[in-house]
């Protein structure tokens, strides 16, 4: 089964993998406008046909000008400092969980990596964390991240393979890590690589190396 693209003034179908593969796309063939009234016997065009004709030529000009911008075959990926969400959002030790959960909902992610006070990564919390909690949670919002977050935290450097990094979130069926530089003193958590960012790069780099 094959998709195929159709749009206004396209007159042959575009398959998806020539409107998204280098190398493959063509521009489709615009239909050219009928042919207006002459005015007269040696073919003069009206004005209207002169504007159609032009509007056609910097249509199919803009079409190619954007068909090699969005096709130029992209640089691979291979560690997490490439794909990682950046900056890291965080939450510190002693904040609420009803304030690490509005920070989760109003970004849309579903983990939190917790820093102590000295800013060094400490835990970390997930929404399956707090949701998991068998009390209320106008009570559970005011006590610290640290009573529901976890304290055995799996860690990567920015320079971790994709690869390897992929097949621990797999084995140890975590959400994400998060990235932390060991160079700097206090070891500074710069990013979060989740599944989704490693499926992101799979969809955007591919084919990529580094999974073979």
């Amino acid at each position: 089964m094959s998709f195929t693209v159709f749009g206004r003034g396209v007159s042959d179908g575009l398959t998806i993998d020539e409107a998204t593969s280098p190398g493959l796309l063509r521009p489709p063939t615009f239909v050219e406008p009928p042919p207006a009234v002459r005015e007269d016997q040696a073919g003069t065009p009206f004005a209207r046909e002169r504007e159609s004709a032009a509007r056609h030529d910097d249509s199919l000009r803009a079409y190619r000008e954007t068909a090699g911008q969005v096709n130029r075959e992209p640089s691979p990926v291979s560690v997490a400092e490439q794909i990682m969400s950046r900056p890291a959002l965080t939450v510190r030790i002693n904040d609420t969980v009803g304030r690490a959960r509005d920070l989760m909902a109003e970004r849309r992610i579903g983990l939190l990596p917790v820093l102590g006070e000295d800013g060094r990564i400490e835990a970390i919390i997930t929404r399956g964390d707090i949701t998991r909690q068998r009390i209320r949670y106008s009570d559970l919002a005011k006590m610290p991240v640290g009573t529901v977050a976890h304290f055995e935290v799996l860690t990567a450097g920015p320079r971790t393979n994709i690869r390897e990094l992929a097949r621990v979130l797999l084995e140890q069926d975590i959400r994400g890590m998060p990235i932390v530089d060991q160079s700097e003193e206090p070891p500074r958590v710069v990013g979060v690589v989740t599944r989704s960012d490693i499926l992101r790069a799979l969809i955007n780099y591919a084919p990529l190396e580094l999974w073979l």
